[in-house]
């Protein structure tokens, strides 16, 4: 079986992280991935072609960029691919086309946040090629419900091709490089009692760490050695700096901005936090739960399929500051931190492992493409 992934870009995020630990994990001479990327960020691509996969550079210096769409064409013309699996809403609507001028004959998208997080126009036109997929896979139930509830606002309705497959990690592994780190290499001050919080994301409006540097300004006043560190990238690093910096929180707030590894921050925090407005089924919750770390996030679709309130962390409501800095608070206790980590760790291995995502993936393949044959 030759699968093609599509994705707008290779940089460690979620989507990208997915892909690579699924070709990371898969170890079956009869299957092999090629990965073409339409935008410049590359961070991955030595990691990927590490694990076995093919890369393909498009070169799209702006989004649908003619040439870039005519390199991808011809690439799916010159080459005799069983299956294009394309992610996130920009790939999908180049590649579903593509993929049908080129006679490829499955086409698959996975959709990896609701519909809300995405611009008006990209969500127009992937809703208007979708019909061209065999298959619509959502990360989560509430990605799936909420690209129902957007149908039935246009007075339409999801079409029988849509599975749910639960984003996953390769828990172990994962768990192992954690506990390998050293989290003294980051050369931070930090006093012994304090409470290390931790946030990985990219810098965009969807995961609104503002909100969480203002909850971090409340739990100072209770926590006065608290230390949150705000690891990523992205458009907003700048604002987000420029918000610590008028909380007065310099000293207690560190935008790390891109890092080389997470491993050490994981290996450093005793909480991982999150203030996401959306998300789909976050690949950093399930790290932290790997790292036996426990979560406090928003109650929004898709996490509260990944943090259960009470037992693995805690879920505040969004944009809910006050609320926010109130379960941080309760989460500084340490026997607390250790029994939701526990259970959280539990959690991640028994429904968030890689190879149940992997198998889930397959059986979907298999099953279209011998749909495929028996109608040819």
């Amino acid at each position: 079986m030759d699968v093609c992934y599509l994705i707008n870009q290779l940089a460690p995020g979620g989507a990208p992280t997915l892909l690579l630990d699924i070709v990371r994990t898969i170890d079956d001479p009869d299957i092999s991935f090629t990965v073409c990327y339409l935008e410049g960020d590359d961070t991955l691509v030595t990691d990927l072609k590490d694990a076995g996969a093919t890369i393909v550079d498009l070169e799209a210096t702006f989004k649908f960029d003619p040439r870039a769409l005519w390199r991808l064409l011809r690439f799916l013309r010159s080459n005799d691919f069983d299956i294009l699996h394309a992610h996130l809403p920009y790939s999908q609507t180049v590649g579903r086309v593509a993929a049908r001028l080129s006679g490829i004959d499955v086409v698959v998208s996975t959709q990896h946040n609701v519909p809300e997080n995405y611009h008006p126009i990209t969500r127009s036109l992937e809703r208007a090629t979708r019909p061209l997929d065999d298959a619509t896979v959502a990360v989560s139930t509430g990605v799936e419900r909420a690209f129902r509830d957007a149908a039935h606002r246009f007075n339409g309705a999801l079409d029988d091709g849509w599975c749910t497959i639960y984003n996953g990690i390769d828990v172990e592994a994962f768990g192992s490089a954690v506990e390998a780190a050293d989290p003294e290499s980051l050369t931070v001050d930090i006093d012994d009692n304090a409470t290390v919080y931790l946030n990985i994301s990219r810098y965009v409006p969807a995961k609104d760490q503002e909100t969480l540097v203002d909850a971090m300004a409340a739990v100072v006043d209770q926590e006065p050695n608290a230390r949150l560190f705000i690891v990523g990238w992205g458009p907003q690093e700048g604002q987000l700096r420029d918000r610590v910096r008028q909380r007065g929180l310099d000293d207690v707030v560190t935008v790390t901005g891109r890092v080389p590894s997470v491993h050490e921050y994981y290996a450093l925090a005793d909480v991982f936090v999150s203030s996401s407005v959306f998300e789909g089924l976050p690949i950093a919750h399930l790290e932290a739960m790997a790292a036996r770390l426990p979560v406090v996030a928003t109650d929004i679709p898709g996490v509260d399929e990944v943090v259960v309130d009470g037992e693995t962390g805690r879920l505040v409501p969004p944009e809910a500051p006050d609320a926010l800095a109130s379960a941080m608070c309760e989460l500084a206790d340490a026997d607390r931190q250790a029994a939701f980590g526990r259970a959280g760790h539990q959690r991640v291995k028994d429904e968030f492992d890689i190879e149940t995502t992997i198998e889930a993936h397959l059986q979907l393949y298999e099953s279209l493409c011998s749909r495929q044959r028996s109608v040819q």
